[in-house]
């Protein structure tokens, strides 16, 4: 029984863990980065309004001066009635010498000494600040007074303390988003993963029996959707693939039976009686006949196997195909000439492909020997080697003017097994086994190249086989 300890560690595992932490951090992040950047805001927007007073102030100020000077005493008494005004908002005035330094005149709530940090100039005024006060700083210009300095100025309670107000409104806000964002988190992650859910149901289900199932596509087109889709194309190939290799183990076995049961008639049908020594010469010439072909079938299941295994460790090196093409029709000439067929080769350039020579060889005896099997007395056949228009891969053509494959059955003779009409072959030919094109088909896969068949019923069949060239910049 699993323990409630072991489930929490499962969940902490989990995708779903995962987000709401990520999720839940994110939120956080953001929440308080937005909090900040409020409070702050709200600092600077303060500063910069004050500023913008004090300057009108100032400003006003200096205006009194170009008025009422040289007459320091209307001077000094406007400079008192102003600051009496604005004493409850705490702000002060002071009348500095044309040096900055010194005072000439000071309201009662002024600093005792001129602030000294210049934080910077703006439209003609300057800024000084303390950690308690903040002043606007303006010259008198006027051709007729000396260029006395000017500050108005007031403490910075006022705006920590509107700051402060606004931080402790927002506290609780920042608070209960820290309590909901992992709830938060956990419903988005529940949500988000829900459909990855559904595929993993759909998933448990499909058995190596039954792949009729398939996963549900939303419609929505996301990063889920492509994977469901492609996953249900993975399973469309695996569905084929058994199918084939069920074909194929069924067609295997046939095969195989067929021979032995011939094999173990003939055999049973003789020894029921004494037979004379030209029948038991019959009888093993059969058996002959059909070990014969029963070994070939196995050397066949077994090449095409290991050329489906192996494909990717197949040494590779230059061949020329001119030379494999040659020795090929050399090869099948007297066949092809006792069966009354023109065996041709319409060579190009000698094109030299990356592959392995005996292979080759292999898949173009094959095509051949088909096309002179399936040609009637007057037929041609002929081999062709040029430039692909695919750069950088060389094309090999065999062409009969045979009998020609139903249209039907042109999609299915690179399949296992499949054999198109036995009627097809000639009288007396020995019987084939469905492997050849499947074979082929193996082998020029294996070298990284394409084999097609075009073919018309009455009029004959051409197969092509597009490889890779050896150099392909040639």
């Amino acid at each position: 029984m699993i323990s409630n300890w072991q489930r929490f560690i499962d969940f902490t595992r989990s995708l779903r863990f995962r987000l709401t932490v990520w999720n839940t951090l994110v939120v956080l992040v953001t929440v308080v980065i937005a909090l900040i950047s409020v409070r702050e805001g709200l600092r600077y927007y303060l500063l910069v309004e004050t500023d913008a007073i004090l300057d009108d102030e100032v400003k006003e100020i200096l205006l009194t001066f170009e008025k009422l000077y040289p007459d320091r005493d209307q001077v000094l008494a406007s400079l008192r009635r102003k600051d009496e005004a604005h004493l409850d908002r705490d702000w002060h005035i002071r009348w500095l010498d044309e040096d900055g330094r010194t005072t000439i005149w000071a309201s009662e709530l002024a600093p005792k000494h001129p602030l000294t940090v210049k934080l910077g100039e703006h439209n003609g005024h300057s800024i000084w600040a303390s950690e308690t006060h903040r002043s606007i700083e303006r010259e008198i210009n006027s051709p007729n007074i000396p260029h006395y300095k000017i500050r108005v100025g007031t403490l910075m309670k006022f705006i920590d303390e509107d700051v402060d107000r606004l931080t402790r409104i927002l506290a609780p806000v920042g608070l209960a988003i820290l309590l909901l964002a992992p709830l938060g988190g956990l419903l988005l992650a529940e949500r988000a993963i829900e459909p990855l859910q559904r595929l993993i149901r759909t998933t448990e289900r499909l058995r190596a029996s039954h792949l009729d199932e398939r996963l549900e596509l939303r419609g929505v087109g996301d990063e889920l959707d492509q994977l469901a889709g492609k996953i249900n194309t993975f399973l469309d190939e695996i569905a084929d693939h058994l199918r084939k290799n069920r074909d194929f183990v069924a067609n295997a076995a046939h095969d195989l039976r067929s021979p032995l049961a011939a094999i173990q008639s003939s055999v049973e049908v003789t020894v029921e009686k004494p037979r004379s020594v030209e029948e038991y010469e019959d009888l093993l010439f059969q058996i002959n006949d059909e070990v014969h072909h029963l070994g070939q079938l196995v050397n066949q299941l077994l090449q095409l196997a290991e050329s489906e295994s192996t494909a990717a460790e197949i040494p590779m090196q230059p061949v020329p195909l001119r030379e494999v093409i040659t020795r090929t029709i050399e090869m099948f000439e007297p066949v092809a000439e006792e069966r009354g067929v023109q065996l041709k080769f319409e060579p190009s350039d000698d094109i030299v492909v990356l592959g392995t020579p005996g292979q080759l060889r292999q898949v173009l005896t094959n095509l051949v020997d088909n096309a002179i099997k399936f040609s009637l007395t007057g037929s041609s056949v002929t081999v062709g080697l040029t430039w692909d228009s695919k750069p950088g891969f060389g094309l090999l053509t065999v062409a009969d003017t045979g009998v020609g494959i139903p249209p039907e059955a042109v999609g299915r003779v690179f399949e296992r097994f499949y054999q198109v009409e036995r009627s097809r072959q000639r009288f007396g030919e020995k019987r084939g086994n469905g492997l050849g094109l499947s074979i082929c088909q193996s082998i020029v896969h294996a070298h990284r190249g394409t084999i097609a068949v075009a073919s018309q019923l009455g009029k004959g069949t051409t197969f092509t086989i597009s490889l890779p060239l050896a150099n392909p910049t040639t």
